[in-house]
This record gives structure tokens, sequence and C-alpha cells, in this order.
């Protein structure tokens, strides 16, 4: 995939990542204002309505309320039944000019505003309180268990989840605009059964001038938490991606430049080899023994030049997201392995075995290229390491659990303790062979097991030998 396909899906999956976030924190933002509304001032309210209970003992709607009441609408209880019998549209006529004048009284005799200084003086609540005291109902009680309503609220629609009838009342007094559920401090009822009473609903209403940015104040250090988190997160994706960005420029620039440069060293190899291999076949050469020698050594250096630059261009073109894999026997592999190597070695002291003791056959998906490189590095380990008279390679396949283990044993020269966790390491050579590797064969092992998302381990007892374990999973 190139840079750029890969920009953009980083690029959008950052657009979707930040607009999640985003939406997260404003929901969280936002039922945090909720919660904090549906809960705020409740301890105020409380005491609110403790001193507003105690103030109008036996009375109604606020100190003195009931006089006005009662003087009023008692006097009007025998025309109200007489008319509510007789005469419809005058009883309508006489409910609308008593509940103007009702109105007009319980307005002009308002003493809340008085009661509501005390409350704000005694509970310390500050200048930035504000009541509304509303009237809810008048309905006056006649014979026979007859009603007539002097003032009734508006119907509330249905599913209206947000207003209650005290909020649509004939407002009294105070100065507060915005009524709410929250806000309502206590709904009151005052009712008799008996002939010729009047029952009086009313409710009081007490919150700050500006509750909204009251709330505000209170969730602004969740929020401003949050968009911190969020600028945080941005800026390190930011950092991230452009160290991405760079790191993979980078590798794009080195594997063209591998690509680039195969040819250029494969070619004067091939070139070199195949001049010494002329020069070796002419009759002087033959006939001089030094200059033979030396035509040996560039045949041997060529060789081993070519190797080791093969080696680093297979290192360099491993990844795990490019690994071509197909169904491979690794049991066939193994035997052909050891068959080549048998046959490479047989002029030296070498003795290299195969034991398959699997059941079954052994498929799974790699890829063969790497993987019979990192066997022959192995290989070339065991054989390499060990300075005995009589050099042995056991390579063995079994079944262990859910995975094939392969099982690699010589019996070299060892690992010492210390060095098992390093042998793995890119570049890192032993005090003993420093100067007959680049460090790079196992190197190439760990990342061929890395690649194939297999495991690795190693078993070694210093000059008995080294046992190099790897799993691969039947499913991979």
């Amino acid at each position: 995939m190139k840079l750029t396909s890969i920009s953009l899906v980083y690029k959008i999956a950052a657009v979707f990542s930040f607009i999640t976030l985003i939406s997260l924190l404003v929901y969280l933002t936002y039922n945090t204002f909720i919660l904090n509304d549906q809960q705020y001032q409740n301890t105020e309210k409380l005491l609110i309505k403790e001193f507003y209970f105690n103030a109008i003992r036996n009375d109604k709607l606020y100190p003195g309320g009931q006089k006005v009441f009662d003087a009023n609408i008692n006097p009007k209880l025998a025309l109200l039944d007489s008319l509510d019998k007789h005469d419809k549209r005058a009883l309508a006529d006489t409910v609308s000019t008593l509940l103007q004048n009702l109105d007009q009284e319980l307005k002009a005799n308002n003493t809340m505003d008085s009661v509501f200084e005390q409350i704000k003086t005694n509970f310390q609540l500050g200048d930035d309180w504000e009541y509304a005291l509303l009237l809810n109902r008048v309905r006056v009680n006649l014979t026979d268990d007859r009603k007539v309503d002097i003032y009734s609220p508006p119907t509330i629609k249905a599913g209206d989840q947000h207003t209650i009838p005290g909020m649509h009342g004939l407002r009294m007094g105070g100065q507060l605009e915005k009524l709410r559920k929250q806000n309502l401090v206590t709904e009151l009822n005052v009712s008799s059964t008996e002939n010729y009473s009047y029952q009086v609903s009313f409710a009081l209403f007490a919150d700050r001038k500006h509750r909204t940015i009251a709330l505000l104040k209170l969730i602004a250090p969740v929020f401003l938490l949050g968009i911190f988190a969020i600028v945080t997160i941005i800026i390190i994706y930011l950092a991230t991606y452009r160290n991405w960005i760079r790191q993979k420029r980078l590798a794009d620039m080195k594997s063209d430049f591998v690509n680039s440069i195969t040819h250029e060293f494969n070619t004067p190899i091939a070139t070199i080899q195949v001049a010494n291999k002329t020069l070796k076949s002419q009759q002087l050469v033959k006939e001089n023994k030094p200059l033979e020698a030396l035509t040996d050594v560039i045949q041997r250096q060529s060789s081993r030049l070519q190797r080791l630059f093969a080696q680093v261009l297979d290192i360099t073109s491993m990844s795990g997201y490019a690994l071509q894999k197909e169904p491979s026997n690794i049991s066939n592999l193994l035997q052909e392995m050891v068959d080549d190597y048998r046959l490479k070695t047989s002029e030296s002291n070498v003795e290299i075995v195969f034991v398959d003791l699997a059941d079954q056959p052994a498929n799974v998906r790699m890829n063969p290229f790497f993987f019979t490189t990192m066997i022959s590095n192995l290989m070339e380990n065991a054989v390499k390491h060990n300075h005995k008279s009589e050099k042995s390679i056991k390579v063995e396949l079994s079944e262990n659990g859910h995975n094939w283990r392969i099982r690699l044993s010589d019996n070299g020269e060892g690992i010492a303790d210390k060095e098992i966790k390093l042998v793995f390491q890119k570049f890192y050579r032993s005090a003993s062979n420093m100067q007959s590797s680049l460090g790079l064969g196992l190197y190439y092992v760990r990342q061929c097991v890395i690649a194939h998302g297999w495991s690795i381990e190693v078993e070694s007892i210093v000059e008995l030998g080294s046992t190099f374990i790897i799993d691969i999973p039947k499913n991979s």
C-alpha cells in the first residue's frame, strides 16, 4: 500500500476518533449538567420550604392571605350557590369579577417580599436569590357536593414532562422569571369538605438569578479537563503521526536503496567470480601454484561476500505485513534441507539426521523461502561454532499440544547463560565469534519467527551443545 493511501486511512481514523471523543465529551458534560441541575440548591430549598411553612401556618399564600380570601369569598358564597342553580351566565360574570377583585387585593397586600428577605438574611442566601409565588386554584364548595372554580390553571398537554400545574398559575409576587420543576420549593393545597367553604392551591418557586451560569461554573472544571485531555491526545497523535511518516519515508527510502543496489552489487560479484573462473582455467595459472592459490582466495572471499550481502538483503526485505505465505509441509521442507545439507557437507566430518515424530501431516501456511533460510542459518551456526572433530546435527519434528515443534540440536561449543538473551540481537557477536560473521544469522532467525507469529527458545550447555526450539501453531 502506498504512503498516501496509508496516510489517508490514518487521517480518516483520526477524524473519526476525534469526532467520537468530542461527542462523548459533549454527552458526558450534558448529563453532568442535567444531574447537577436536578440536585442544585436542594439544601437551600429545604430551608426555604421549612421557613415558609412556619410563616403561613394557619394561613394561606402568605402571612395575612387568609383575611384577603375570607373578605372576598365568604360574602359571595350564598350568591354563588343561588346563581349556580338558576343563572349560569350571571354566575360566570360574578366569578370573573370576584377573581379580578381577589387578584388585585392579594397583590396589593402581598407580604411575601418581606418574608423572602428574612429568609435570605437568616440563611445567608445572597442577594441573587429571587422567588415567585403563584396562585394555582381557587374552588368554592357549595351545597349538594357542587363546586365552582373561581380560578383553575390551564390543562397540561399530554406527554409534557417538564411542566407542572404550579408553573401556570396567577403570579402573586416575586421577580423570578424562569419557573421550572427544578426550582419548585413547594406546592400546597388548603381545602375543606364543608359546605360554603373554599379550596386554595398555591406554589412557591425560588432560585438564583443566573442559575445556568452557576451550573456551567460547576461543570467547567470537568469540561475543561476533558478538553485538555482531547487536546493532549491530538498533540500526541500528531507527534506520533509525524514520527511515523518520517520513519515510513525512511523505511521506503531504505527499501528503494536496497532494491536499487541489489543489481549493482550482484553484477560485479558475479563478474569477479566469472573472471576468476576464467583466470583459474588458464594453463599459466595451473602451472603457477601461488597464483592458483590466489584465485582460490578470490573465489572464497567473493562467495563469502555474496552470502553476507544476500543475508543483509533478506533481513532488510522481511516484514510481517508483506510476508507472502502459502500452504507448506514442514516435514518435507526439513527433509529436503537435511538432504541438501548432507550433500554439502559430504566431505566434512558432519553428521546430520532428521527425525519425524509427527503422527499426521505437518501442514501450515508459511513463507518457504524465509523458513528454509532460517533453518539453513541454524545449521550453518551449528557447524561454524563447533570445533570438535566429530560434529553432529539433529533436526526433530514433533507435536506439542496445538503446536508443531522443531528441535535443532548440535554438539558444539554451546552458549553461556549470560549470552542466551543476547544471541538474537542485531549484530551481536560473542567474544569467540568477533571475526567470523556479521552477527545477523540468529537475528534473521528471530525476525522470521516474529514475522510468522511463532515462538523460539534456546537451551544450551557450554561445551556440550545447543538446542533451538521453534513452536509453530497448527492453525497458522
